[in-house]
């Protein structure tokens, strides 16, 4: 019997605002769920598939893997997302229904999504999660159909469900337990089944981890064997908890009184979510900036790149995509400053970052000819990839390892993307690339005498690499060195001097020495007001702007 609430109840009107909330949540993740591709490639080897079969929940690795190789395009990551989120909330609503008649209180499906969605924003979140979920939930809808059917084979099906589900989808078969023994108290049914196969569960959790498929009973049991490596966050398991939870807040609907409505629901997600994206946003924004820059850099976005740091105002380091970006265009000197220029120091970010730096080092190394460095960044991104392939650095190191002359190292690592679905020909360009510089195996230049130096080697190997070129004199302006500006200005003596340099040759020599530089006039001038006070042009385009403003680490010396 519905309540004369239900009468106002318009699921059309839910639908749409469900569908708006999800949409424009996706959207903004849409760059995080971009990096599930490349992390977790499907490979169509026979024995790479064949290897994940036997794994607890492989198939749903193998599910996972095949469908996240189509958010390469962003918006099959967000619409499919979606869809996975409607499945969760249509199986909410239906167990709902089976221990209450109030459809009115069906937005409280909405509790596990906000969860749901705050996983994803966990830098170690696997993808695998959310199909698990989806997948869990609709068993138990199945499984209630089927029951009513077979209700006298209720045991040996509900032994048969939980069993198949924990063999193909992992830990979440103790979901569909929880879910089914919640629904049998509260109607006060027979628990006898639920029970049983709760404990079947756990007893082949347990010879899971006896083999050695997991390290322990919390792996076994628990969320974390969807995350790539281990973490302290539980946030899937919050999710699959909610489930039970909403079953017991619809069962009490004599204190609810039936007036829980869609906008509550909708309010109490977007503050889960809110609050999550806000705390996850201290900690993560750095990884999801990052996130939407390879994206853009892997499609030759440099444009794009530069307004979204240009909006953002973070610290940029010299080596990023945002410096790329202004060498590949020939305007790292001229437009570096624009930007918030970060003195060159050592790199102290977090593990969870470390990922997405390395790729980016890969990349900017690679174009900017310092082949050594780009082939350790990329080996080491592949190295604590989830899955061991990395697209964008395997073509790295298959061009590169050939110019070293190690022709089968570079096979291996084609041979690998050759398995894949979008990255053949990628493979096949890289292995014919005979454009990358000749350096020799003795010039690796890794870091050994500093940045300046190995750019300045590369520099002399290849006189026409114009980014190693930008980067170095870049390098040598962002760290104030008036050494390597000297030797730089002895080198290019009588050439056509950037203004750039000109405006570092202000503060670092005096008038006389400056002119004897052949710095312009203007410039020298230009100095010269702004030590009386007065503003000149565009300053904040200036190396000047640099040392006053955004380097205090000059500023305070």
């Amino acid at each position: 019997m519905t309540t004369n609430n239900d009468s106002k109840y318009n699921p059309i009107v839910t639908i749409a605002i469900w569908a708006i909330i999800l949409l424009v949540v996706n959207y903004f993740q849409r760059f995080k769920l971009y990096t599930f591709e490349s992390d977790h490639l499907f490979l169509f080897d026979t024995d790479w598939i064949i290897g994940h079969l036997r794994e607890v929940g492989g198939i749903n690795l193998l599910i996972t893997s095949f469908i996240t190789q189509f958010f390469k395009f962003p918006i099959i990551g967000t619409i499919v997302t979606t869809i996975i989120y409607a499945i969760v909330i249509f199986c909410a609503n239906k167990l709902i229904l089976s221990v209450t008649n109030t459809k009115k209180l069906n937005p409280l499906a909405l509790l596990p999504i906000g969860f749901m969605v705050l996983c994803i924003e966990d830098p170690f979140y696997g993808y695998r999660g959310h199909t698990a979920m989806a997948v869990g939930m609709a068993a138990v809808i199945v499984y209630q159909r089927v029951i009513q059917q077979k209700e006298k084979y209720e045991i040996a099906l509900t032994l048969a469900f939980s069993v198949v589900l924990y063999a193909l989808f992992g830990a979440v078969a103790l979901l569909f337990d929880a879910t089914i023994l919640t629904i049998a108290l509260l109607n006060k049914r027979k628990a006898k089944a639920a029970l049983i196969a709760t404990a079947v569960t756990l007893l082949f959790c347990f010879a899971a981890v006896i083999s050695e498929q997991f390290i322990s009973m919390t792996e076994a049991t628990l969320p974390t064997q969807y995350y790539n490596w281990p973490t302290p966050y539980r946030t899937m398991l919050f999710a699959w908890l909610a489930v039970p939870a909403i079953l017991l807040l619809a069962k009490a609907e004599n204190v609810i009184k039936a007036k829980f409505n869609i906008i509550d629901a909708a309010i109490l997600l977007v503050i889960i979510v809110a609050f999550g994206l806000g705390f996850n946003k201290l900690h993560n924004s750095k990884i999801a900036k990052m996130q939407h820059e390879a994206y853009l850099a892997d499609n030759n976005r440099w444009d794009d790149i530069l307004k979204l740091n240009k909006r953002s105002n973070s610290p940029t380091n010299i080596v990023s995509y945002t410096n790329l970006a202004l060498a590949m265009q020939g305007q790292l000197l001229d437009r570096m400053f624009q930007f918030n220029q970060k003195l060159p120091t050592q790199r102290t970010d977090s593990r969870f970052v470390r990922n997405e730096i390395m790729r980016m080092e890969s990349l900017v190394y690679f174009k900017s000819g310092h082949i050594a460095e780009a082939r350790k960044a990329a080996f080491n991104s592949v190295l604590i990839t989830p899955d061991g392939v990395e697209p964008h650095d395997f073509t790295r190191l298959i061009t590169i390892n050939k110019s070293f002359g190690a022709d089968d190292i570079s096979q291996k690592y084609a041979d690998a993307l050759k398995k894949t679905l979008f990255y053949r020909q990628k493979a096949t360009d890289a292995l014919a690339d005979t454009n990358i510089t000749q350096l020799p195996n003795n010039s690796n230049f890794c870091e050994i005498d500093g940045f300046a130096h190995d750019y300045l080697e590369i520099t002399k190997v290849n006189k026409q690499n114009s980014i190693a070129q930008q980067f170095y004199i870049a390098y040598v302006l962002l760290s104030a060195d008036k050494k390597r500006l000297l030797a730089y200005l002895d080198d290019h003596k009588g050439e056509p001097m950037h203004q750039r340099i000109e405006e570092a040759c202000t503060l670092m020599f005096s008038t006389d020495e400056c002119r004897n530089f052949d710095v312009s006039e203007t410039v020298i001038n230009d100095f010269e007001k702004l030590k009386k006070g007065q503003k000149i042009n565009d300053f904040y385009k200036t190396y000047w702007y640099y040392i006053a403003y955004l380097n205090t680490t000059l500023k305070q010396k």
